[in-house]
């Protein structure tokens, strides 16, 4: 039998919820961007966003774009905010595959 005292102490010490989604390198961005929505992330407009260039699937319809290279790797920055928290995803290639994510500074 668990005793209620310990379980208490136990979630005590497990803390918050994480504010950081679950978006594992190796995602097609098109998955991981559902998965955002799912989750109650929202696209985060940057005013100082680049532009996406025009037919570039990358970032066609995805207003949260902030940047994302025309030549190299083709890595992409994508921003979304929850409940007063904002993070960046990370992506490379085309199609875009998240190489990870981080809070927005």
């Amino acid at each position: 039998m668990v005793r209620p005292h310990i379980l208490l102490v136990g979630l005590l010490l497990a803390g918050p919820a994480s504010a950081q989604p679950a978006v594992a390198p190796g995602t097609p961005y098109a998955q991981a961007r559902e998965s955002l929505l799912r989750e109650g992330w929202s696209p985060l407009l940057v005013p100082d966003a680049d532009r996406c260039g025009r037919g570039d699937a990358r970032c066609a319809g995805r207003p949260e774009m902030v940047a994302c290279a025309g030549t190299g790797a083709a890595n992409c920055l994508f921003a979304w905010q929850r409940q007063g928290t904002q993070i960046e995803v990370i992506t490379a290639g085309d199609p875009a595959i998240v190489t990870g994510t981080r809070p927005r500074r």
